[in-house]
């Protein structure tokens, strides 16, 4: 089912992003794909797969390659996946959940790329995908309460032998940790696609110089 899904998303978006005459209804939409794309990417993390396609290196590079620029989509990967490399949820620790932060982050620059602030772009993205992640790890905790209540009600059904109801509890848990996720990116794309193109030049003027040395710290971080 997800493979399909997952392959209507590229379609949708390849589709949208094809036309040029809507600019308004495209941003929209894109916003919209790539939000519902950063979400199933999310199910890697620990509802689904596991195949590490939600780890930065991975989910960046796709995203860049679907945004026009697959080489920076590589360098956003390999600068997230160095900063969120020591952060490991172990048992029941909660961690700042960066693949999540690392996907919108890499999204936002990748729309902004081009604009002659690149420094400025990467800082205050930076900034924002470090919020990003606390919302996430704060979603995760709130994720495990609710799954929790999933897995109380499929003890019981595993011994009533109810097996389709099994499989309904299941994609439901699935379901509703990718809405949590869609709806946690979509609103940091919108929202941010409202106020970045302000405040990058804004910031840029004062600061783009000096932020130069802003990657070199990140992937030191």
């Amino acid at each position: 089912m997800f493979i399909i899904l997952w392959h209507q998303l590229i379609y949708g978006f390849k589709l949208v992003t094809a036309l040029e005459n809507l600019p308004g209804i495209i941003m929209d939409v894109n916003l919209f794909l790539l939000s519902a794309l950063i979400s199933i990417l999310s199910l890697d993390i620990t509802i689904a797969f596991q195949v590490l396609i939600s780890s930065p290196i991975f989910s960046c590079t796709i995203l860049g390659w679907l945004l026009g620029d697959i080489r920076l989509g590589m360098e956003l990967g390999f600068i997230f996946q160095l900063l969120w490399l020591g952060k490991i949820p172990a048992g029941a620790h909660i961690v700042p959940e960066g693949n999540i932060a690392s996907m919108i982050a890499a999204v936002l620059i990748l729309m902004n790329r081009g604009n002659g602030w690149e420094h400025t772009t990467l800082v205050l993205v930076f900034l924002e995908a470090i919020l990003v992640s606390y919302l996430g790890s704060l979603l995760t905790l709130y994720y495990r309460k609710f799954n929790g209540k999933i897995l109380d009600l499929m003890v019981r059904e595993v011994e009533k032998i109810h097996f389709n109801i099994l499989l309904v509890l299941e994609m439901g848990s699935m379901f509703s940790y990718f809405l949590a996720v869609f709806f946690l990116a979509y609103l940091v794309l919108r929202l941010s696609q409202l106020f970045l193109p302000g405040l990058i030049p804004l910031v840029g003027r004062l600061f783009e110089n000096q932020f130069v040395v802003a990657k070199p710290i990140i992937i030191g971080i």
